[in-house]
């Protein structure tokens, strides 16, 4: 009986260890489930979206539970030049690195992966240094621009004046010979200047634009366009005046014999047309022969052109030489463009022909 009560308590003392056993088992699993990692949380400590070079940020780490363990968890950054890391009091440190671009971080524990953050990183100062260098050499260009157009209409604003050096030169639409002739200019005649095209002149003429060969003009003061044309110009006009009343005295002349030759009304028909026959052969004769002497002593003597004795072949050269510079080409206009250059522009002309 005592050997049965003996085997009882140890059977119950055996079981009773075994209960004891799995309560603490069970209480050692339910401890450790409720400490076992679930997720894990990568929280930013800083408000910036963009992150500056060179920088440090720190993230808290949260988890699920609360109370899991990080201890093996590691920090991951996809750039090179950057660094992320766990310290010590579980927060993870990112550590910029020195170029612009985007990084990505996470972090890892125990097959658990965080949320992946991105950002990108600026070099905030070596933007502001370029915007200002950018800003300053707008600057510059803008205020070079406004001296330039400044300059532009202070040199605008200053007007030219061209007097011409030629008599009766043509005055055309557009800076070209075929261009239509508006008027002809003489010596002394002065405009105000618009620009130089080419060998070309821009003038003013009477409230349109004038284009005149640079050659026969020369550029004078505001004080001497407003002073208008000099003595020597107003004596030249004056002698062609002269010369004007010197041609018109023949015509009067001869005027006065028709009214003679018709005061004759005694004569008969027939006498007076013989009288006026003979009178035509021999005035007739008379320019012949005046003409053939004076071709034989131009022949003989030349031509005195300002100075410079010329043959009658080099006239003729000089005269073909400005000819294109008149409005019909004839040899009495191309005359008048020979007369305006003294001898040693002739005799420079000749040579450059081949003629001396």
């Amino acid at each position: 009986m005592r050997k049965q009560n003996s085997i009882i308590r140890i059977l119950i003392f055996v079981f009773a260890v075994l209960i004891a056993l799995l309560v603490i088992v069970g209480s050692v699993y339910l401890v450790s489930a409720s400490k076992k990692l679930k997720s894990i949380q990568l929280q930013p400590e800083f408000s910036e979206t963009s992150l500056e070079v060179g920088t440090q940020y720190t993230f808290s780490i949260n988890t699920t539970p609360g109370k899991a363990s990080i201890k093996k968890a590691t920090a991951v950054v996809d750039d090179p030049t950057s660094s992320f890391e766990i310290n010590d009091s579980g927060k993870a440190v990112l550590t910029t690195g020195m170029t612009e671009g985007n990084v990505t971080v996470y972090v890892e524990c125990k097959g658990i992966k965080s949320q992946v953050l991105s950002f990108s990183v600026v070099d905030s100062v070596a933007r502001a240094q370029a915007e200002a260098a950018a800003q300053a050499e707008a600057q510059k260009q803008a205020e070079e621009e406004a001296a330039a157009a400044e300059e532009a209409q202070a040199e605008a604003a200053v007007k030219k004046y061209v007097k011409a050096t030629g008599d009766d030169v043509n005055i055309r639409s557009t800076n070209s010979t075929d261009g239509d002739v508006l008027g002809k200019a003489k010596k002394g005649d002065m405009f105000e200047k618009v620009e130089d095209v080419d060998d070309w002149t821009h003038i003013k003429y009477k409230d349109q634009d004038g284009y005149m060969k640079s050659e026969f003009l020369t550029e004078i003061s505001e004080e001497e366009y407003q002073q208008g044309p000099t003595e020597e110009d107003k004596k030249t006009e004056e002698n062609k005046k002269e010369e004007k009343k010197e041609e018109k005295k023949p015509e009067e002349n001869n005027n006065t014999e028709n009214t003679e030759t018709n005061t004759q009304a005694t004569q008969t028909k027939e006498e007076a047309e013989a009288k006026a026959k003979a009178d035509a052969e021999k005035q007739a004769a008379e320019e012949l022969a005046a003409q053939q002497a004076a071709a034989a002593a131009a022949a003989a003597a030349g031509y005195n052109l300002n100075g410079l004795q010329v043959t009658a072949a080099e006239y003729k050269a000089l005269l073909d030489e400005w000819r294109w510079a008149t409005e019909h080409g004839t040899d009495e206009e191309a005359k008048e463009y020979v007369l305006h250059h003294n001898s040693s522009e002739l005799e420079n002309l000749l040579k450059q022909k081949g003629l001396r």
